[in-house]
């Protein structure tokens, strides 16, 4: 019985390990994990600033112009004031966008989540920032809200964007 949940057990890590992909930035001084069937849509790793960003597929935005995305931003900036100036200046680009609102229900205090539009569309923008060996980190998920969208979607974005924060946390 106990070889039987043991297997069952590295089964289970196996798949989860298969799950993901590890990325880096900055030589590797930047590293994460990002589930494995989300492409990278772009990336650029030399120079300042460097970017992965994937594109989150939902069937909801087929046919339209709309897309789910992810992007993790890294860039040489020094200290923690200029740290401080980086997460500052994010949020007032964010208060800037058209029909910006604060997610009041999220309780997470550890990130930036909004509302605003693009185009004529609502999208849910959630936003992370980490300060590591003199690199500011900023992690953005961003989703349109649509009507047909699902839960299970929405809930398996939402992890992944958690699996992408915590490892960046590391």
């Amino acid at each position: 019985m106990k070889s039987r949940a043991l297997l069952f057990a590295t089964l289970i890590a196996s798949a989860t390990a298969a799950a993901s992909a590890d990325f880096q930035l900055n030589g590797g001084s930047v590293h994460f994990s990002a589930p494995s069937d989300w492409p990278v849509i772009m990336q650029m790793s030399e120079g300042n600033p460097q970017v992965i960003a994937f594109q989150v597929k939902d069937r909801a935005t087929e046919g339209t112009e709309e897309s789910s995305r992810v992007t993790v931003t890294s860039k040489k900036i020094g200290d923690g004031s200029a740290f401080q100036a980086m997460v500052n200046g994010a949020l007032d680009k964010a208060k800037q966008q058209q029909g910006y609102e604060q997610d009041k229900e999220s309780a997470d205090s550890s990130s930036l989540r909004y509302y605003a539009a693009e185009g004529k569309t609502r999208y849910h923008y959630r936003e992370h920032f980490y300060f590591k060996n003199g690199l500011g980190v900023q992690l953005r998920c961003a989703r349109p809200i649509l009507d047909k969208t699902s839960k299970e979607w929405v809930a398996d974005f939402e992890k992944g964007c958690d699996e992408i924060a915590a490892s960046l946390a590391k």
